[in-house]
């Protein structure tokens, strides 16, 4: 009877179209293969071949994860903490919440929390040669102009724009600053600087939906979408929700939100209808430990559970 009702539950599972995976064994460590672990994962971005990045923040390092759940590290580790530029087996890194990936020149960008800076990684041949772009390493404030002048104050995540500018959160700031052309400037915050103006207190992830841009303001538990030189505007939802920490996009009208508040991955319908997407047992969805981050690769959402060590995943 149990076999059968195993069978039965499996059968379910696959005609519902669920699939999850877990990678990580639930303990800090950093290892990509038998076992792998991972020490705090923290922020995505989409890479090559189906595959994405990840940000793991305790480890100091951008790992990649494949289509078929295998992680390789790219670059950092536990021993390569601190500031240095150059090629990666010798350059150190600290406090990274931000990454992006330009594939069309096939270049990995990172954002440091703590050591205020914008960093690229360019590919030679498979040697990856770092080399910081925008802000003055280990100093914060606030400054725009100079890429070489120019200062941040917690910067937690990039994009990368269509018009080959680089979009930052500055959260310390509450802004979204531009850097382009070795220029830095503010495109949206809550100061006079800003040419649009928002009361954002913890603006904490951001994501492309369509043209726009979407955030998640931790601070005032909401969502905010902002339309390029236009408007900012923050959405009415029907439900609250309590810390947003991590923020996605279908790009058909669907956001997905990591709560790191609730524990709970949420999506949004239309900028306004909030659901707890559905989960069964058999994954980890249901015991979620300050989930940080969520991405879409190829219809599956992956959710980044910091406090577990682990990336977890459920097909939509």
């Amino acid at each position: 009877m149990t076999v059968r009702i195993l069978i039965l539950t499996i059968f379910i599972l696959i005609t519902n179209q669920i699939f999850s995976q877990i990678i990580g064994t639930g303990e800090a460590g950093f290892t990509d293969k038998n076992p792998t672990t991972l020490d705090k994962p923290i922020r995505f971005s989409p890479y090559k071949n189906n595959s994405f990045l990840f940000v793991d923040f305790n480890n100091y390092a951008i790992r990649k994860v494949d289509d078929k759940g295998n992680v390789t590290t790219l670059f950092g580790g536990p021993d390569k903490k601190g500031f240095k530029d150059g090629k990666t087996n010798d350059a150190l890194f600290d406090g990274i919440h931000g990454v992006a990936y330009d594939k069309k020149n096939d270049i990995i960008y990172t954002a440091s929390a703590s050591t205020n800076i914008i960093r690229k990684i360019t590919n030679n041949n498979g040697e990856f040669r770092v080399e910081t772009i925008a802000g003055t390493p280990q100093q914060k404030g606030f400054f725009d102009g100079d890429t070489k002048k120019a200062k941040f104050n917690s910067l937690h995540q990039i994009l990368l724009n269509n018009d080959g500018s680089i979009l930052v959160l500055d959260i310390g700031n509450a802004k979204i600053r531009k850097i382009d052309n070795g220029i830095v400037t503010s495109l949206v915050g809550k100061d006079s600087i800003s040419p649009i103006k928002v009361d954002w207190k913890y603006p904490i992830d951001m994501a492309f939906d369509g043209a726009d841009i979407v955030i998640c303001d931790a601070g005032n538990a909401s969502i905010y979408r902002f339309t390029l030189g236009k408007q900012v505007k923050k959405l009415q939802l029907d439900q609250e929700i309590k810390m947003p920490h991590g923020i996605t996009s279908d790009n058909n009208g669907t956001l997905y939100i990591a709560d790191m508040g609730a524990n709970t991955i949420y999506k949004i319908v239309d900028d306004h209808v909030v659901t707890k997407i559905k989960t069964t047992t058999l994954n980890g969805f249901d015991n979620l430990n300050k989930p940080a981050a969520v991405i879409i690769i190829n219809d599956i959402l992956w959710v980044a559970d910091l406090y577990n060590h682990q990336i977890k995943q459920q097909k939509l």
